[in-house]
């Protein structure tokens, strides 16, 4: 069963912060880089976070990739105790529909 992971918007809110405070506190501490791409030791730590990524049409540029940060339940306890927030109570597993997910990149 694959793990639970939670975006930067869901994260945050699980950790009572805004998106883009989150965001500028996790780079500021060294956890994600530049492009809120997991940074040092971080980077390729699939137990704390994954890297979701995919590609879109861009109306100038054609087929471009991206790639989005994730946590998972352990990422999230690891930066609410980095940051020292207080975590919310996570919501219970649920079955997850099928749908199409995007591919999960190892760095």
């Amino acid at each position: 069963m694959p793990q639970r992971t939670y975006t930067l918007d869901q994260a945050a809110a699980l950790l009572n912060q805004g998106r883009n405070t989150l965001a500028r506190r996790l780079r500021q501490a060294g956890v994600l880089g530049t492009d809120n791409l997991p940074a040092g030791r971080y980077r390729g730590n699939t137990r704390l976070m994954v890297v979701a990524t995919g590609t879109y049409w861009h109306p100038i540029c054609g087929w471009t990739h991206y790639g989005r940060t994730e946590f998972t339940d352990s990422g999230l306890d690891h930066v609410a105790d980095t940051l020292g927030l207080e975590l919310a109570h996570l919501p219970p597993s649920t079955a997850r529909q099928a749908s199409p997910q995007p591919q999960h990149a190892r760095n």
